[in-house]
C-alpha cells in the first residue's frame, strides 16, 4: 500500500515537472562529461574570426628558386591578438615578376591582383595545422590541395590534380616561424 502511494505522488503535475527537470539536468550533466575539449582542423581554419585577428605585416620579397628563376611573391601574417598566437600565413606567388606599387595597390582595393599560386599556413598554437594551396586557374582550374599536419608529421592530405612535396611546407612554416622569433 505504501508503494501504491509513492506511486500517486509523482502523478500529480507539481512533481512530474520537478522529477523531468532533474532527469534532464542529470542527462545533460552526464552529456558534457562525455564531451572532451577536441577541436577539428577544418574548425580552426574556418573559425578564424576576422574581428580577432591582425595583420602584423606583409612583404613583397623578390625572391629566386633553386632553378635560378626570379619571381615576386607576398607574405602576409596574421595574429590572433586574443590568443596571442600566430594563426595565419598567406604567401602568394605571382606567376611574372610584379612591380611592388602595382602589388600593393591591387591587394589594397582588392581589384586587378595579378595570377598566382595561393598558399595559406594555417597554425594553432604556433604549430602547423594546416596548408592550403590554390594555383591559378592558368595552371589549371580544378587543382587544390590541403595538407593536415600534427607533431611536425603529416596526418591527411587531399588533392585534387596537385601534388607537393609536403617537407617544403615544414620548412617554410619553420622559417616563417624563425624569422618572426616565436617558438613552438
Amino acid at each position: 500500500m505504501a508503494f501504491y502511494q509513492d506511486v500517486q505522488l509523482f502523478k500529480t503535475p507539481y512533481m512530474k515537472k520537478i522529477m523531468l527537470g532533474g532527469i534532464a539536468m542529470l542527462v545533460m550533466l552526464c552529456a558534457e562529461a562525455q564531451n572532451p575539449d577536441v577541436r577539428f582542423i577544418d574548425s580552426i581554419d574556418h573559425g578564424i574570426n576576422m574581428n580577432n585577428i591582425i595583420l602584423l605585416f606583409s612583404e613583397l620579397p623578390d625572391t629566386v628558386d633553386i632553378t635560378g628563376l626570379n619571381f615576386s611573391q607576398r607574405n602576409s601574417y596574421y595574429f590572433d591578438w586574443r590568443q596571442k598566437e600566430l594563426r595565419l600565413i598567406d604567401v602568394y606567388r605571382f606567376d611574372k615578376l610584379a612591380k611592388k606599387q602595382m602589388v600593393e595597390r591591387a591587394f589594397r582595393k582588392n581589384k586587378k591582383i595579378p595570377p598566382g599560386t595561393e598558399t595559406q599556413y594555417v597554425f594553432f598554437r604556433n604549430s602547423l595545422v594546416k596548408v592550403k594551396v590554390t594555383p591559378t586557374a592558368r595552371q589549371c582550374t580544378q587543382c587544390f590541395a590541403e595538407y593536415y599536419f600534427s607533431n611536425d608529421g603529416l596526418i591527411f592530405k587531399n588533392e585534387q590534380h596537385y601534388s607537393e612535396q609536403t617537407n617544403k611546407f615544414l620548412e617554410e612554416a619553420a622559417f616563417f616561424l624563425a624569422r618572426l622569433e616565436i617558438q613552438k
